[in-house]
């Protein structure tokens, strides 16, 4: 059995490794993420407005339900940002953008609009006749158009939302979405938020702008937002930096990473450790080496794949314990102090710090906690608002529904205190000794005694001058009156 050589050599190649990877050296080049290429992750906008995921392979067929099934190999290899219509034996075509159009001014109005079915001439059963022939979506709605005995007596608004609501039942387009942090997040905001801690797209921009993530830094992120958080961070830092991020369980649980399809450079800044991992006292049982010639091929693959987990762990464990992170992120279901306990003694001085819950009372604790300690600086608790609005000609309004809140953050920077130097004392701290001292001193309590004393005299004093002043008084008005008399 061989030693396992403890150095800090291969600890240090492999952040070598990871930050200053220059462009030169990487093995393969970036993949173009303006085109749709095989074997990745896409989104395909339904006419229904509904969002469907799918990880496209060559030569198979992509169904879309209602709307029908097309060949997978009709878009791979084309831009994104066109439309696609579905036509006969599994075939696409690109179709003109008729999103955009100008309204026409006309007098017509809704006022005599009722809603009766029998205005449509054609039934049900001729439309599905229709859909069977193989007619085309458009087609389809263009003779539902032309049979609707009342469709000139509406306002062109009232046309558009007719149209609109015949597409979304009987049209065969749609339109394949590039994954960014957007559209990502827009995906799982409007099918589960609750996977995401209700986290906003606003809120996290906010995250990443208040972290300072940005190109060779390392970030200590505790994300339970299935990595939406670690997803953008990754993003930010485009595979040149780190990403340490603390999870439970022995795996974690980064789902939204895989649908943004990073390169292998990007994958590479990712390391993660279960909360289990961090503690020191936590020691990692030793690995029994072996030759692997003498392994056949089956244990051969299982030895290895041991071999470079159990490597990974222990290398990621000495990068986290020497500490130097640029930055806290936190996003978690756990309170926030036993959190900033565990990992602050690992995040560098003057470094901020960034916590999201969807509750404000759990970080009022937090910030309390802050406050009364020493290591951070000015920490805040912030609510963001945001606002969508329908803009479209002569319709521009806010949207009707939109969430009641994005969350609130806590942000602070973090302090190194050096205990061997003398802590410094304010100045309003000094006068407020020195004033103490002061009423202490017998100096004070005699000045105070005397300043008694010339106070009291000078009361008299003025009382004798009033009644020396009332008496005047009294006999000048009893002259007057004699003399009267």
């Amino acid at each position: 059995m061989n030693k396992h050589p403890k150095n800090m050599s291969a600890v240090s190649q492999i952040t070598e490794d990871i930050i200053i990877k220059s462009e030169e050296n990487e093995e393969r080049e970036e993949q173009d993420t303006s085109l749709i290429l095989d074997n990745q992750y896409i989104f395909i906008q339904l006419p229904s407005g509904n969002i469907k995921v799918v990880k496209l392979q060559k030569d198979t067929n992509v169904s879309l339900g209602k709307f029908g099934t097309f060949h997978s190999n009709g878009i791979i290899g084309r831009p994104f940002g066109h439309s696609y219509e579905i036509y006969d034996n599994y075939q696409v075509k690109v179709i003109k953008n008729v999103a955009f159009y100008e309204v026409d001014e006309t007098d017509a109005n809704n006022k005599e609009i009722l809603d009766d079915p029998s205005k449509q001439k054609l039934s049900y059963q001729e439309i599905e006749k229709l859909k069977k022939q193989g007619l085309e979506g458009q087609d389809i709605i263009k003779k539902m158009v032309e049979g609707h005995s009342a469709f000139d007596q509406k306002t062109e608004y009232s046309k558009a939302k007719y149209i609109k609501r015949k597409e979304a039942k009987f049209s065969r387009v749609f339109t394949p979405i590039n994954p960014t942090l957007y559209s990502v997040w827009e995906y799982f905001f409007s099918k589960n938020p609750g996977k995401i801690r209700d986290m906003r797209i606003d809120t996290l921009s906010q995250i990443l702008s208040l972290a300072n993530v940005r190109a060779y830094t390392k970030m200590l992120v505790v994300d339970d937002t299935q990595g939406l958080v670690i997803t953008g961070v990754m993003e930010r830092l485009g595979g040149y930096g780190i990403v340490l991020g603390i999870h439970d369980g022995e795996n974690h649980n980064y789902d939204i990473v895989r649908y943004m399809n990073f390169s292998k450079k990007i994958h590479d800044s990712l390391l993660t450790l279960s909360w289990q991992q961090v503690f020191k006292e936590e020691i990692q049982a030793p690995f029994n080496y072996q030759d692997e010639s003498t392994l056949s091929e089956k244990d051969l693959k299982y030895y290895l794949r041991r071999k470079v987990n159990y490597e990974r762990i222990r290398d990621t464990r000495e990068i986290l314990w020497r500490g130097e992170f640029d930055g806290l992120i936190v996003a978690s279901q756990y309170q926030p102090e036993s959190i900033l306990e565990t990992l602050m003694p690992y995040v560098s001085g003057s470094r901020p710090i960034i916590i999201y819950h969807i509750n404000k009372e759990v970080l009022i604790n937090a910030c309390v906690y802050m406050k009364i300690s020493k290591k951070f600086l000015n920490p805040q608790i912030t609510e963001s608002w945001l606002r969508q609005y329908q803009v479209l000609p002569g319709r521009i309004h806010p949207s009707m529904s939109t969430s009641g809140g994005g969350g609130y953050l806590l942000h602070a920077t973090h302090i190194v205190i050096n205990e061997s130097l003398p802590t410094p004392i304010p100045s309003y701290m000094k006068q407020k000794d020195t004033l103490e001292e002061l009423n202490k001193s017998d100096f004070c309590n005699n000045n105070s005694i005397d300043e008694t004393v010339k106070i009291e005299s000078l009361d008299q004093n003025v009382t004798s001058e009033n009644h020396l002043v009332n008496s005047e008084e009294l006999q000048e008005a009893e002259n007057k009156r004699i003399k009267l008399e």
